[in-house]
């Protein structure tokens, strides 16, 4: 079996080596980030714990060969993405799976702002968590300030507009929280389907809630009868087997998220949300808007995508 994870070990960096020299990524590695992660790990893992550092110190992997992941340290970019590059990270991971492998894309700029989080889900990844049946919880409605402050402590992206909130509540502890968009109209074959999504979900951290997902969709489906529910799994963290068990099909993957992270203060922007200062400042200059933030050492860099998920159930 060693010999045999080895093996797909050294196919896989092969790999990653192949497409970090065929896009010139020049990357700086800041290497007490990684430093962190890999001490983080050996201190809450037993396990065998790989290092393996490609490209000139550009990444670091650190391969877990009883739980098949590779969590790969992403530094900061020093500078922007392109289109050509856009597909890195999804065409890893991808590759990862095809052998047998999970790739975890660990940002350096999340690492910084939402450390708590990441240390939770690397622990999860590692099955450090204390585990709560889902069957001794009780789901309840939650407020969209309930809501949002449980998902922005436990989880690494915002909490957008849903129409329902429900939460697991364990001996009055609040647990678990999902959230759900309305109704929406949707044609397939000819057929209109009323279509809702599940927008987030997220356990406490340090938390696993066994059944707990399940347990909150097959509420949702008794109170709200949809016709069917969509979702999406985040690639640079899951694989989507959560999804798989509760009998989503995996539909096809997305188009990977494009990102401006500003290097001086870790701060995320999607390019639709950039803050109207800079807009504005842009809107006094010629240069093309990545040339310009980039002058401002904000940098694009590009997600793995997600994978979409359907539950039919009409």
């Amino acid at each position: 079996m060693q010999n045999i994870l080895k093996s797909l070990l050294k196919h896989f960096l092969m790999l990653i080596v192949i497409y970090l020299l065929h896009l010139q990524i020049y990357m700086i590695m800041n290497m007490n980030f990684f430093n962190e992660i890999k001490l983080f790990i050996n201190e809450n893992y037993d396990g065998n714990v790989n290092i393996n550092m490609i490209f000139d110190d550009a990444c670091a992997n650190i391969l877990i060969p009883e739980k098949n992941i590779i969590f790969m340290a992403v530094p900061l970019p020093v500078t922007n993405f392109d289109d050509s590059q856009k597909m890195l990270f999804q065409n890893l991971s991808i590759a990862a799976e095809k052998q047998n492998l999970q790739l975890i894309i660990i940002c350096e700029d999340r690492w910084i702002t939402k450390k708590d989080v990441v240390c939770w889900r690397i622990l999860s990844h590692l099955g450090k968590f204390v585990r709560i049946h889902g069957r001794l919880c009780e789901i309840r409605r939650v407020t969209k300030i309930q809501a949002n402050e449980f998902l922005l402590q436990n989880h690494l992206y915002d909490s957008p507009q849903a129409k329902y909130k429900y939460g697991l509540f364990y001996k009055n502890q609040l647990v678990a929280v999902a959230t759900f968009s309305g109704g929406r109209p949707v044609v397939r074959n000819g057929t209109t389907y009323r279509s809702y999504e599940l927008v987030r979900f997220a356990n406490y951290r340090n938390y696993s809630v066994r059944g707990g997902i399940g347990k909150l969709v097959s509420h949702f489906i008794a109170e709200q009868n949809p016709d069917d529910i969509m979702s999406y799994a985040d690639v640079d963290w899951s694989a989507g087997q959560s999804y798989a068990k509760l009998g989503f099909k995996f539909i096809e993957y997305t188009e990977p998220q494009k990102f401006y992270i500003d290097i001086k203060t870790c701060q995320r922007y999607y390019p639709k949300k950039i803050p109207q200062y800079i807009i504005d400042k842009f809107s006094q200059q010629s240069l093309p808007l990545d040339n310009f933030l980039s002058k401002h050492d904000i940098f694009t860099i590009y997600n793995s995508g997600n994978k979409k998920y359907l539950l039919k159930l009409k």
